[in-house]
């Protein structure tokens, strides 16, 4: 849907078809509050981008990266200028666990990576050496939601997750109105159609594993 067509869902819900109690602007602002918090929610937007190493360099920071990143969700990375690999997640602790002394291990060849969303970092072990300095890790996330310019834009976000902003949107006018009822109802509307966006993406990659576990098992 496109966000005039959310607004109209709203207003309807709401009872008022025109701009009487709430402005465009105002439903507009909530639209992409909703946004905002469905992106959050389901890290839904997906996207990659590259990420240059730096000899001897263990740790960068997300945020001067990837300034719209919500959570990684792999890291590959292209190891001796070779072969591109998915590397394994791992902690800082387990990291300790593993391998004592590791921030002071030599350089070499990544095999591992760490994540700090609080921390704001992406870290690996080991750090890279002179065969794997430059645009060799390729990072995929789940990234931020992006406001809306027009009532032709449409969001972002999946389709099956516009009618949880009418919910959203819908809770937030029926409780200005004192609904409470109505708002809930609303508000527990928004939350179904999330778990059921989460669930069916199990599903698919329950299913997407099950079919790699066969290609890799013939013969």
């Amino acid at each position: 849907m496109i966000r005039s067509e959310i607004r109209d869902l709203i207003r309807k819900r709401l009872g008022e078809t025109t701009a009487q109690f709430w402005s465009n602007d105002e439903l507009n602002s909530y639209i992409d509050e909703a946004g905002d918090d469905l992106a959050f929610q389901t890290k839904s937007i997906k996207t990659n981008g590259l990420l240059t190493t730096i000899e001897n360099t263990q740790e960068y920071t997300l945020s001067d990266e990837f300034p719209n990143l919500i959570s990684i969700l792999k890291v590959e990375y292209y190891q001796d200028g070779n072969n591109w690999v998915k590397l394994p997640s791992t902690t800082r602790g387990e990291l300790s666990m593993l391998h004592k002394g590791w921030k002071s291990a030599d350089a070499g060849t990544p095999i591992e990576y760490y994540y700090d969303r609080e921390e704001d970092i992406l870290g690996f072990y080991p750090k890279p050496d002179s065969d794997n300095d430059g645009e060799y890790a390729r990072v995929y996330y789940a990234r931020t939601y992006t406001a809306l310019s027009s009532d032709a834009a449409t969001p972002t976000l999946p389709d099956f997750l516009h009618m949880a902003m009418v919910y959203y949107v819908t809770a937030i006018g029926f409780g200005q109105r004192g609904y409470g009822d109505k708002e809930n109802d609303m508000r527990s509307k928004y939350f179904q159609r999330i778990q059921q966006y989460l669930s069916e993406s199990r599903r698919e990659k329950e299913d997407e594993q099950v079919v790699m576990k066969s290609i890799y098992n013939i013969g």
